[in-house]
């Protein structure tokens, strides 16, 4: 992201005419950006073509989306001249902006419109307007991302090995200017065709240098000509060693994600592993389900058996359903049903199965002992 001023330039070109008068839109507007109401009649307007998609001198293109986003940081973008950024050069001031097509070639193109009152001071700047005299004007402004075209990547990214202005496998590289992060002002210019309007050396330019540097410098090239050589590669030109070292640059990057990759993977099995054994114990330390199934039926059975024997005895059998579902341990159940057998065997003993026929002599009846016969 560059924080540096970058100045292209352009030709006020193509326009049918100058507004001499200004619409009652307008003039809402640039009344908003005064201390006084003007009449329409105070105001001189015209447009200006800022900056298009067009492939420019520096090896750069505005995308349809930076133009768009410039157009809305155009209201009160100032007019001034060769970039001389003092308050007395203030000349004429931007009130709203569009990008539009050209008919001419289809491309985008940034139109702005300006205004400057009419007085003796400003008067000789609109004769020379409409007379075609100035029309060159250089914008101002900070991009906000620069797009190599042939890999895509941020152009001074460490990623991106590539010149503008080179030729890669046919295809011209530059760069797209995908974002404006400010818009500083624009400017009447004698020479637009001069990349920057005739100022200082920018920023950028070198960022340009010290890549090319860093991509080229003195005898490196030569080195990692014999170097690709010495492993038996056959090497063409400058673009193709580069592209070969990137590939390897690829290769190490999938490389380094694959290792890590792999010990994400190893930490997954490793826990997963934990997890199993820790279940693998459990299990071992659980009741075989079928013997803890048998030992519920019996539990159910002998409270049933209590239940039973207790209606024998005339006791209420929901209520002692209710009370043999609290006894859980089994010793006691059983000392509860040995208890209640007892008590039906002394209410109902046992009958022997023959007794003494009629007519027998009461003696011999007498004799027969019926607990002999107990079942």
């Amino acid at each position: 992201m560059s924080k540096e001023i970058i100045r292209k330039s352009m030709v006020m070109k193509g326009l049918v005419g100058v507004a001499k008068s200004v619409s009652e839109n307008d003039l809402a507007v640039i009344n908003s950006m005064t201390r006084r109401e003007f009449k329409s009649e105070e105001l001189y307007v015209f447009p200006v073509v800022c900056c298009d998609s067009r492939l420019d001198r520096d090896q750069d293109r505005f995308t349809k989306d930076a133009l768009e986003h410039m157009a809305t940081l155009a209201k009160g973008v100032t007019g001034i001249f060769d970039h001389s950024w003092s308050a007395l050069g203030q000349t004429a001031r931007t009130y709203k902006a569009e990008v539009r097509v050209s008919q001419d070639d289809g491309e985008y193109e940034l139109l702005a419109w300006a205004y400057m009152p009419v007085n003796e001071k400003t008067q000789p700047i609109i004769d020379a307007i409409d007379a075609g005299i100035l029309k060159e004007v250089s914008v101002g402004f900070a991009y906000d991302g620069l797009q190599c075209s042939v890999c895509k990547q941020s152009y001074f990214g460490s990623d991106c090995m590539h010149i503008r202005g080179r030729e890669y496998e046919g295809q011209k590289c530059f760069t797209w200017i995908t974002g404006v992060k400010e818009w500083y002002e624009w400017s009447f210019v004698a020479v637009p065709a001069q990349p920057r309007a005739g100022v200082e050396k920018s920023f950028r330019d070198k960022q340009e240098d010290e890549k090319m540097k860093s991509l080229e410098g003195g005898n490196e090239v030569e080195k990692l000509f014999e170097y690709l050589k010495s492993l038996g590669l056959e090497v063409k030109d400058d673009d193709h060693a580069l592209s070969i070292v990137k590939e390897w640059k690829e290769q190490a990057d999938g490389a380094e994600k694959a290792a890590g990759d792999l010990e994400t993977t190893k930490t997954a099995l490793t826990d997963m592993q934990s997890k199993l054994k820790t279940a693998e114990e459990a299990l071992k330390a659980a009741p075989d389900s079928a013997m803890a199934a048998a030992g519920q039926k019996f539990f159910d059975d002998t409270r049933s058996e209590i239940v039973r024997l207790g209606g024998l005895l005339g006791e209420s059998t929901k209520s002692l359903e209710i009370i043999m579902k609290g006894v859980t341990d089994i010793d006691s159940l059983l000392e509860v049903k040995k208890d209640y057998e007892q008590r039906v065997n002394d209410k109902f003993p046992p009958t022997p199965q023959t007794k003494g026929a009629a007519g027998e002599e009461g003696s011999k009846a007498a004799e027969i002992n019926l607990k002999d016969y107990a079942v």
